[in-house]
């Protein structure tokens, strides 16, 4: 009876052994989720969506994620990074297609908490439905010296949208700008051409919405790091065109679209759209995208040889070097010792020549001199 006692008190220790370690493990797991998201919009309205994250029992410096929303009923209308727990965006907030990707960094002595905020993100809704919102992917890493992901769980959460109650005598009419009024929205681009050749034929273009009938400016700016074959073509490229900005006009229902010239400068561009304020002379910055401009097949196999050949050109000039003094080092010793036996010869012939008169010079000292010669 004994052991078997014995056995079921270690079997029950063991349990709670498990138990108690599985709890803590779930206790130190922190998560991203979402918060004042309300239960329900209308078509037509604005809603927003904070992303934050928890982490009560352990200090966080880095998170990343991917935010996915149906976009076939809402649209991404802005994203505010004010007041948010990040310190450094490796990865600033970008929307593309029907995601929202981000990653960043938080300073030492990182975050530790129940609700820190990451981002906020405003949506509007445009068909009747049910919207889901998920993190598809996602990491949150523990300030811990190692990178540890301690991830969790990862948030989901979800709204109806309900039509909206029209006012049939205003729904016609043009409301103008008041301090009442919804501030002016923000550009945002819906649909681009995500890769460009760099042909004659080859055209990027931008669509996207914004503020009716106001003026959206979009900046184009090349963050490629080019190879030296790619520098190269570029300099002889004096006849591509370069994507650098361009002012654009919102129409009625705030919609605009930019196309390209042809024939550009290769390269991987961020395209961010500004809202003109005229009158009080600011630009404010909408949601940027990214698009691609590859060279042609041609051009591709030019860049290529001019890198292998930028490669080899010092491998041969250091082997060049590398045998150069080895062989200048080795002619250079037998013309040394060349000399150094002329010289040898020399002193040796000199010798022979001293010797010679120091005989002649004691001979002549030894012969007797004859009296009266």
């Amino acid at each position: 009876m004994k052991p078997a006692l014995h056995h079921v008190v270690l079997k029950g220790m063991l349990l709670f052994l498990l138990i108690g370690v599985n709890v803590a493990l779930a206790q130190s797991g922190s998560s991203l989720f979402f918060s004042a998201i309300p239960k329900q919009a209308e078509v037509g309205e604005r809603f927003t969506a904070d992303v934050r994250v928890q982490s009560s029992t352990q200090s966080i410096n880095a998170i990343s994620g991917v935010l996915a929303f149906p976009e076939s009923l809402i649209r991404v209308v802005s994203i505010s990074k004010e007041k948010s727990i990040v310190n450094f965006w490796t990865q600033e907030p970008t929307v593309g297609r029907n995601k929202v990707f981000f990653e960043g960094i938080i300073l030492n002595p990182g975050f530790q908490g129940g609700s820190g905020l990451v981002f906020r993100v405003t949506f509007e809704a445009e068909k009747e439905g049910t919207v889901a919102l998920k993190f598809s992917e996602g990491a949150i890493l523990a300030n811990d010296g190692r990178g540890t992901n301690i991830l969790a769980t990862l948030g989901s959460t979800g709204l109806r949208l309900i039509p909206g109650q029209a006012l049939p005598q205003y729904q016609n009419q043009i409301v103008s700008p008041g301090p009442d009024n919804a501030l002016p929205a923000l550009p945002v681009i819906t649909d681009y051409s995500r890769s460009v050749e760099s042909t004659v034929k080859g055209t990027a273009y931008l669509k996207g919405k914004g503020e009716p009938n106001a003026l959206t400016k979009i900046i184009f700016k090349d963050i490629s790091l080019k190879s030296v074959g790619e520098r190269f073509v570029t300099l002889l490229q004096t006849k591509k065109t370069k994507l650098d900005e361009v002012l654009v006009k919102n129409d009625e229902t705030g919609s605009f679209k930019y196309i390209s010239a042809s024939n550009l400068v290769a390269g991987v561009y961020n395209a961010t759209p500004f809202l003109v304020d005229s009158d009080a002379n600011t630009e404010k910055p909408g949601l940027g995208v990214q698009l691609l401009v590859s060279d042609s097949k041609i051009v591709k196999m030019l860049v290529v040889v001019i890198n292998v050949l930028g490669l080899l050109i010092p491998i041969v000039g250091l082997g060049v070097i590398i045998y150069f003094i080895p062989w200048y080092s080795f002619k250079r010793m037998r013309v040394l010792k060349k000399k150094l036996g002329l010289e040898e010869e020399k002193i040796e012939i000199s010798g022979h020549q001293l010797l010679r008169q120091d005989k002649m010079i004691d001979k002549a000292v030894d012969k007797p001199t004859v009296p009266g010669l």
